[in-house]
């Protein structure tokens, strides 16, 4: 009956014992940091986070671009790509790898778990994560060349980001503001003159040099500045040299300078008498087909001068004037030749006088400065009349010429508004960027990473700054500055009673080492029978959960085969952006990953009967051996010297025999035969006892003497 009740002891036992492992592998899974590091190694979470998260993350961003806003008000973003995106995926990847190693990370995480774990337990009241940023950054700028010159970075840049903004101010200011145009090979070419990559990398470089100091922690401050000034002297100069060809010089003084000026002030057609005209045309290319070529080169690099010393700050207002009182001279007599001919051919077109009469008028005509209504006499008529005209005609010329064509006029910045359609707005910003430079600082980075109208938005990324150039430290300051009042006496107290939980965590082995004293002292009789009703119950309960717990996940592998894909779900935007990111999460990579960490928490779980197996073996055996060397002992005392005429002493050696089948009732059947044994022996010595006492009796009775009557 006995053994029966311990037996269904055991089996509560089992239950308890299953939910004791359990819970206590949950608790080490919230205290030890071990278990948690243990389950990123074995799932190789390092590795498939640098090798396959992050190298298709740099794959997807490299084969799409990378955009950069220029920073013009009018410019369209440019998109920085590469000729072999897998190399420069790969050599990216690298550099990230360098600058911030996985050993480093697993190192870093696991130094902040083995440090936030027991300050949240209670166990600690501080604790310090130290990620040592300060010599990754060091390493930024060696890296960042040998980077820049293994995917010729400085060549891209040129191509995709600068190439483009180049086309825009060529097309913006060159094009439409000074009529020189350029062929796509001339600006690339003027492109690579300009931003040439000895220029290209002192500027990238020199940048870097100037802001690792700062986050490093070895400076207070940065402050970076682009200058260009030099940059747009070759710009002037590249201009100057298109004005080498006569139509882009010509263009450039006339087209664009020149005749939209005067067409301001001379009229469309203008009456210089006797039935002539000239028109604003005729006006302006005469001037243009009169003027020297020297004169003209004079003007063209003149605008291109007065450009240039706008865009570098020299002036404070793009105008330039260009003189006309030379050209005014030259084009008048050319002007007057022009009516003169005008004058003849329209003379050569009035018909002959048919009588006497016309002729008599024709010569009044003539007589009074007007046309004559008919030519009488031949060419001497006509001689006559264009000597009489010519005077009038060339004063008229002179004359319209001083009043309508100025003797200088200006080319200012509200002349290139008007060709480029009023928007001036590209070649302000370009001028803004070669004057004052591009320049970005600290405090620049501070307004750039808050909101410049809130003064703690401001502070606070003050002190991110500051953090970060000290080098990232993470206390317990960073959580307990960020409660106050109720909220951090509630987390106080949460640890501290983790702290409690977990110092009386012992007890629950206690809980679970009571029923199984209860099961012992019920199945067994003696202290071995205990040992190994102890240990056996122990050491089978131990397997028995074990074995489940392995049972139990193989057939939860099993069934996974047969539901749909727990992996990760991503958005169409999401693929669309990141295609080889997207694919690698879908995949079943992932979840064999985190199947891995999860196996290596089960393999935790059933670990945790491990020490009882070993334990309940131990007891057990030495419960056995216990028995055995008892045994022993009982079959030496049976052996013993047998008084004579002792029935009991026989009998008692009969009892001291060993059975064949051990057991508990053998063992209490042994027990009840050394009681009788030892009452046998009491027995015989009072027997013994009685005799010698009677023997000694009649011995004295025998040597008295007999009695007198």
């Amino acid at each position: 009956m006995r053994k029966l009740l311990a037996v269904l002891l055991a089996g509560l036992f089992l239950i308890l014992f299953f939910v004791a492992t359990t819970v206590n592998q949950i608790v080490d899974t919230a205290s030890d940091p071990d278990v948690i590091t243990g389950m990123l190694d074995d799932a190789g979470a390092y590795d498939y986070v640098y090798d396959n998260i992050i190298g298709n993350l740099v794959a997807d961003i490299v084969e799409q671009g990378i955009e950069v806003d220029p920073g013009l008000d009018s410019g369209a973003p440019s998109v920085l790509k590469f000729e072999d995106p897998d190399l420069a995926a790969l050599a990216i990847t690298d550099l990230i790898e360098t600058l911030v190693p996985r050993e480093y990370v697993q190192e870093k995480l696991e130094a902040s778990l083995n440090g936030v774990i027991p300050y949240a337990q209670g166990q600690t009241d501080e604790f310090t994560i130290d990620l040592e940023v300060q010599e990754r950054v060091r390493a930024v700028p060696a890296d960042v060349r040998k980077i820049a010159q293994d995917l010729e970075l400085t060549e891209r840049v040129i191509e995709d980001l600068l190439l483009p903004q180049m086309d825009e101010f060529i097309n913006q200011v060159s094009a439409q503001g000074l009529g020189i145009e350029f062929t796509p090979e001339e600006v690339e070419s003027s492109a690579r003159l300009v931003f040439e990559p000895v220029w290209m990398e002192g500027q990238i470089f020199g940048a870097i040099d100037e802001v690792t100091p700062f986050f490093s922690g070895d400076s207070d401050s940065f402050n970076i500045v682009l200058h260009f000034e030099d940059r747009a002297v070759i710009i002037g100069d590249i201009l100057k040299d298109k004005l080498i060809d006569e139509d882009t010089l010509y263009d450039l003084v006339f087209d664009q300078v020149v005749d939209p000026l005067i067409q301001q002030t001379v009229a469309q057609t203008t009456d210089i008498g006797f039935g002539i005209s000239l028109t604003e045309k005729e006006v302006v290319d005469t001037f243009e087909v009169n003027a020297p070529r020297a004169w003209v080169a004079e003007q063209g690099e003149g605008v291109i001068d007065a450009l240039i010393a706008y865009l570098v700050g020299n002036n404070n207002s793009l105008e330039y004037t260009v003189e006309l009182s030379d050209q005014k001279a030259t084009a008048t007599t050319a002007l007057q030749d022009l009516a003169r001919t005008k004058l003849e051919s329209t003379i050569a077109k009035i018909p002959n006088c048919s009588s006497p009469l016309d002729a008599l008028g024709a010569g009044q005509d003539l007589a009074s400065l007007t046309l004559p209504r008919c030519i009488a006499g031949g060419q001497t008529t006509i001689n006559l009349a264009l000597g009489s005209f010519g005077t009038l005609i060339d004063a008229q010329v002179a004359s319209f010429v001083a009043n309508q064509v100025p003797g200088e006029i200006s080319y200012t910045q509200a002349d290139i508004e008007a060709q480029v359609g009023g928007d001036f707005d590209t070649i302000d910003d370009i001028r803004d960027r070669i004057v004052e430079g591009v320049s970005f600082s600290d405090q620049d980075l501070i307004e750039a990473m808050a909101d410049e109208n809130n003064a703690q938005s401001l502070a606070d990324a003050e002190e991110t700054l500051r953090i970060l150039a000290d080098g990232i430290l993470i206390t317990e300051k960073n959580i307990t500055d960020n409660l106050e009042g109720e909220d951090l006496q509630l987390f106080n107290d949460v640890r501290n009673y983790a702290g409690i939980a977990l110092s009386v965590r012992w007890m629950l082995w206690v809980l679970v080492l009571i029923p199984l004293a209860v099961i012992a002292f019920i199945g067994g009789g003696d202290w071995a029978g205990r040992m190994k009703w102890a240990g056996g119950v122990a050491a089978v309960c131990a397997v028995l959960v074990y074995g489940g717990i392995a049972v139990a996940w193989s057939m939860n592998d099993i069934a996974q085969d047969y539901v749909p894909d727990y992996g990760a779900e991503v958005s169409p935007e999401f693929r669309a952006d990141y295609p080889r990111l997207s694919a690698e999460l879908e995949s079943d990579e992932l979840t064999n990953r985190f199947e891995l960490a999860v196996d290596s928490w089960q393999q935790g779980w059933r670990n945790q009967t491990m020490p009882w197996i070993i334990g309940g073996l131990v007891v057990f055996a030495a419960g056995t051996v216990l028995s055995i060397t008892g045994s022993k002992k009982t079959v030496s005392m049976g052996k013993g010297t047998a008084y004579k005429g002792s029935a009991s002493s026989a009998a008692s050696s009969e009892a001291f025999s060993i059975p064949k089948d051990w057991g508990d009732e053998k063992e209490e059947d042994l027990e009840d035969s050394k009681i009788e044994s030892d009452k046998s022996e009491v027995v015989d010595s009072e027997q013994e006892s009685s005799s010698g006492e009677t023997e000694t009796s009649e011995a004295d009775s025998d040597d008295k003497p007999p009695a007198t009557a």
